[in-house]
C-alpha cells in the first residue's frame, strides 16, 4: 500500500526518555566481559533508558505531549484527534488515548485512537495521522511510547539487552501554503507473526499458572510466557531480505534517486543490520545516522529519537527516508521533509 500526501506536515516534535540509564555492566551475570565487547561492536548498544517501576509508557507519552502543547503554545481546542501508539499500554481496556485526553485537558469532541504496533509503528502511525489531518481543520496529536523493559526477562540474552524505553509526541496538520510531498508505504507478513511474540495474556491463551513457569531454551535463556520472545535469526533474515528492496521501491514510486535523499533514518534495531542495509542500497554509511548506542532499540520510538539526535547535531532534515521494521512482521517506509518542523529539546522523566 502506498500513500501520497501534499501539504500535510509535522509542525512540532518533542521526545521524552526515562532518566535511569542502564549500561551493559548491568548484564555482567548474563554475558562475559568478552561477550559484552562483541555485543557492543556488533549490535552497537552501550546504554539504554529504562523506566522505573512507577513510570509507564503512558506517563512518558504524557510528559512529551504536555510539554509540546505548552512550548508550541497550542490550545487544547485546536487538537481534534489523539493517536497513542504502543505495545505496552497501561490497560487492555480502556484505550490509553482516552486517559490521555483527560490528562491533557483535551475537549470531548476529539477522536481518541490507540494503535498496537511495534518497530514499524512510527511510520504506520504517522501515515494514519496524515490521513486524518488531510480531512480536518484542526491538529492531530500523535504520541508513540514504549516501556518494553517491563516485558523482558533479564535472563534472556536474546531480548534483555536490546530494548530501551522512551516516548515522542508530535503535531500533524494541513497547511494551504505548504507544497511539500510525503509518501508512506506499508508491508506485512503474517506468516511470521510468531517471530516476535508474547504467547500468553490475550484471549487466545489466557493467563494461567502455567504462564508464569520459567521455560529454558538450548542456550539456557529463561523466560515465562508473559515475557517477550524473539526468534532473532528469523528477524535478521527478514530485515536483510525485505527492507532494502522496499526502500528502492518507494524511491521509484516517488520518482527520486537515492542520491537525492539527505539521510536514511532507519529503525534503531541493530547497528550491524543498519550497515548491511546501507551496503545493500549502495549508499555511504554516513547517510545512515545511528544513536542506538545511547538508547537501545526503543521500538516505534527509535526513529523520532533519531530525528531528535539529528536536530541536536544541526543536520538538515530535508528529503528523509524513514524505515521501520519488526513485529508482525511489518515493515514500512516514508519519504518526508522535516525542515519546517520545530523540534524541541528532549526531556527526562
Amino acid at each position: 500500500m502506498l500513500q501520497h500526501f501534499k501539504g500535510i506536515h509535522i509542525t512540532a516534535l518533542k521526545t521524552c526518555v526515562p532518566s535511569q540509564v542502564v549500561s551493559n555492566a548491568f548484564f555482567e551475570e548474563l554475558l562475559s566481559p568478552k561477550e559484552i565487547k562483541i555485543f557492543e561492536k556488533t549490535v552497537g548498544i552501550k546504554n539504554r533508558r529504562w523506566a522505573t517501576d512507577n513510570i509507564t509508557a503512558l506517563d512518558l507519552g504524557f510528559e512529551a505531549a504536555n510539554s509540546l502543547l505548552k512550548e508550541h503554545d497550542v490550545a487544547s481546542s485546536e487538537v481534534e484527534c489523539l493517536i497513542f501508539l504502543s505495545q505496552t499500554p497501561d490497560y487492555k481496556i480502556p484505550f490509553s488515548s482516552n486517559i490521555l485526553q483527560v490528562k491533557l485537558n483535551l475537549p470531548q469532541n476529539v477522536l481518541c485512537l490507540d494503535i498496537n504496533a511495534g518497530c514499524a509503528g512510527f511510520v504506520q502511525g504517522l501515515g494514519t495521522a496524515f490521513s486524518i489531518a488531510q480531512t480536518i481543520k484542526g491538529k492531530v496529536l500523535f504520541i508513540v511510547a514504549e516501556t518494553l523493559s517491563k516485558i523482558l526477562s533479564h535472563k534472556d540474552r536474546g531480548t534483555s539487552m536490546l530494548f530501551g524505553d522512551g516516548a515522542a509526541a508530535m503535531l500533524i496538520e494541513r497547511s494551504t501554503d505548504d507544497v511539500s510531498e510525503t509518501y508512506f508505504q506499508y508491508f506485512s507478513d503474517g506468516n511470521n507473526a510468531d517471530a516476535i511474540m508474547i504467547p500468553d495474556g490475550g484471549c487466545r491463551n489466557v493467563v494461567t499458572s502455567h504462564s508464569f513457569e520459567i521455560e529454558k531454551d538450548d542456550k539456557n535463556n529463561q523466560k515465562n510466557r508473559l515475557q517477550l520472545a524473539m526468534d532473532g535469526a528469523r528477524v535478521l533474515d527478514f530485515t536483510l531480505r525485505e527492507v532494502a528492496p522496499s526502500i528502492l521501491q518507494i524511491l521509484k514510486q516517488a520518482n527520486l534517486d537515492k542520491e537525492q535523499i539527505g539521510a536514511f533514518l532507519l529503525h534503531q534495531s541493530n547497528q550491524f543490520i543498519i550497515k548491511q542495509i546501507a551496503a545493500q542500497l549502495g549508499v555511504e554509511a554516513q547517510k545512515f545516522p545511528i544513536n542506538i548506542d545511547q538508547f537501545g532499540n526503543t521500538s516505534g520510538v527509535s526513529i523520532p529519537l533519531l530525528i531528535q539526535s539529528q536536530a541536536e547535531n544541526n543536520n538538515e532534515l530535508d528529503k528523509l527516508i524513514l524505515s521501520g521494521y519488526g513485529s508482525g512482521l511489518n515493515w514500512a517506509n516514508g519519504i518526508i521533509s522535516l525542515k519546517q518542523t520545530k523540534i524541541y529539546p528532549q526531556i527526562e522523566l
